[in-house]
């Protein structure tokens, strides 16, 4: 599993973006990681950069050809780049002081305003005032900056990080910080709905071009569901992306045949992988075993062509050994995921409870992988030295590589 990215391996957690006033950044962040539902952060020390969260993508023509599947970097972009919510933090003294800095709190604002507008992400407007200030803030400059925030009044919030009192008190009793965790959540979760249930509506009304597109909206629901902690929504989307990626088996002609099947194959290693944490985590032992079994006399017999069928020895044995580590790290009702199905009457034998079961396939199936590399390695007639101007690195797309070639300073890539 060590190879898998860590966005993989762990469950989505939202993201939020603290702006502005950097002084109260580590406060907020803490108490966010402590609570039951943690959120993780990103914290700009100021309004000049918030042009690190990226701009949407305009619309893709539907006419253009799909480059492949999935993004290899869409989950980690969302998980680390694109938060579900912003919170625009001014200090009390700014926002009401002299027409110069109002000015520019404005100006600050419309800016933040302008960029997170395009990707609907939420917005908090945060006061940050010291103790025993808090009347000293104009009340008309606190309604013109709700207004010129388009927020509730719940969401606009004045925040005093130096009072003694609540300061004694426990993080989890900090009024200011409840209210900021509590609007931080809602809002995130506000997102992350909207933003399923754009892609999902796509899915349900089948408007897509191509079959690569249905899995990919398949999967984008999938993830937003599990930010949202909806385990088997997640598990059902999951689990339609992954039957609509076996149709596309035989079918798909974007790629040559052997580059095809790789793409197809790792994409459902991580789908699979997808649905089997959830279901470990949620103390379906059998449904997972179950699930285990389809996966992989779905692809047993894809074995590519001879002279890399070695690549298929590989990938079988990782299915396994991967899955004896879940089943060993896995603990029971953490997620308490729901039965998706009844079991079948062929209920899993004894041994198939056992990593070390799945743990001995492994083995056994990479030994059959350097026997068939052996055999590739000895048919080759015309292996001669590797030319160092040129090598093969992961392109955009997940399951498909490029050739990178040099030539002097330079380097191209070739699909």
């Amino acid at each position: 599993m060590e190879e898998y990215p860590e966005e993989l391996r762990t469950p989505p957690v939202a993201l939020a973006c603290l702006v502005g006033c950097s002084e109260v950044h580590a406060l907020i962040t803490d108490h966010l990681h402590s609570q039951q539902h943690p959120m993780n952060t990103i914290a700009l020390p100021d309004f000049s950069k918030i042009s690190v969260i990226p701009p949407k993508k305009p619309p893709r023509d539907v006419a253009e050809p799909v480059g492949g599947i999935m993004r290899r970097d869409w989950l980690s972009k969302h998980r680390t780049r694109i938060p579900a919510v912003v919170a625009a933090l001014f200090s009390s003294h700014d926002v009401s002081g002299d027409p110069a800095q109002w000015l520019q709190v404005c100006t600050d604002l419309e800016n933040l305003k302008a960029t997170i507008r395009g990707r609907n992400i939420k917005l908090v407007v945060v006061v940050v005032t010291l103790s025993g200030h808090k009347d000293n803030t104009s009340e008309d400059r606190m309604i013109a900056l709700r207004k010129r925030a388009e927020v509730d009044s719940k969401n606009l919030i004045i925040f005093v990080p130096d009072d003694e009192l609540e300061l004694k008190q426990s993080l989890s009793r900090h009024v200011a910080l409840i209210m900021l965790s509590t609007a931080f959540a809602e809002l995130a979760n506000i997102y992350y709905r909207d933003e399923g249930r754009r892609i999902k509506v796509r899915v349900e009304k089948k408007s897509f071009s191509s079959m690569e597109l249905n899995v990919r909206y398949c999967f984008k629901v999938a993830v937003y569901a599990e930010f949202r902690r909806d385990w088997l929504e997640a598990l059902k989307l999951y689990e339609d992306a992954y039957h609509a990626l076996r149709e596309m088996v035989g079918t798909s002609t974007r790629l040559p045949p052997i580059q095809r099947l790789v793409e197809i194959k790792t994409i459902a290693e991580q789908l699979h992988f997808k649905m089997s944490t959830l279901l470990l985590h949620g103390g379906k032992v059998v449904e997972a075993i179950v699930w285990f079994r389809q996966h992989t006399a779905n692809y047993r017999k894809l074995v590519g062509a001879p002279e890399v069928i070695f690549l298929h020895w590989e990938w079988l044995s990782r299915q396994y050994l991967v899955f004896a580590q879940l089943l060993e790290t896995s603990s029971a009702n953490v997620l308490l995921v729901p039965s998706m199905a009844s079991v079948p009457a062929d209920k899993p034998t004894e041994w198939e409870f056992h990593p070390a079961y799945y743990y001995q396939l492994a083995a056994s199936y990479l030994k059959e992988k350097s026997v068939c590399l052996e055999f590739a390695l000895s048919m080759s007639e015309d292996v001669g030295p590797i030319d160092g101007s040129e090598s093969v690195v992961a392109s955009a797309y997940l399951g498909q590589f490029s050739r990178l070639l040099e030539h002097e300073d330079t380097c191209i890539m070739q699909s």
